[in-house]
């Protein structure tokens, strides 16, 4: 636990944390929405250039263009594996959070309890 001299300070650092942990979440989705219009964008290109050079289907193509959306499809999932685990962390953050905010207001009245004695 931290040692915040009041509520409002804890609270606050609480605050500052979990804003930090969610534009980690949120930086983390723009770039994979950016990578995925990206890579959408480069496919369709080189698919037409294919088109205007005759070799859409030649075999040889087709497979390094599957092999290749293949691969932008595994970062993307990758990607989602890597986002879930930033929400996970916070998530713990913030049940991390309430058992310090319940041990502070708890310690606060053992020494109220403690001063009275």
């Amino acid at each position: 636990m931290t040692d915040h001299r009041t509520l409002g300070e804890l609270e606050q650092a609480h605050d500052d944390a979990m804003r930090t942990a969610r534009e980690r979440v949120q930086q983390a989705e723009e770039y994979v929405t950016t990578y995925r219009t990206q890579m959408n964008r480069m496919q369709e290109d080189f698919y037409n250039l294919a088109t205007q050079q005759g070799v859409v289907h030649d075999p040889g193509f087709r497979e390094e263009f599957q092999r290749v959306s293949d691969g932008f499809e595994e970062n993307v999932r990758e990607a989602a594996r890597v986002i879930a685990g930033f929400e996970e962390e916070l998530d713990e953050l913030s049940a991390q959070h309430t058992r310090e905010r319940e041990d502070f207001l708890q310690n606060r009245r053992d020494d109220v309890d403690n001063g009275r004695r």
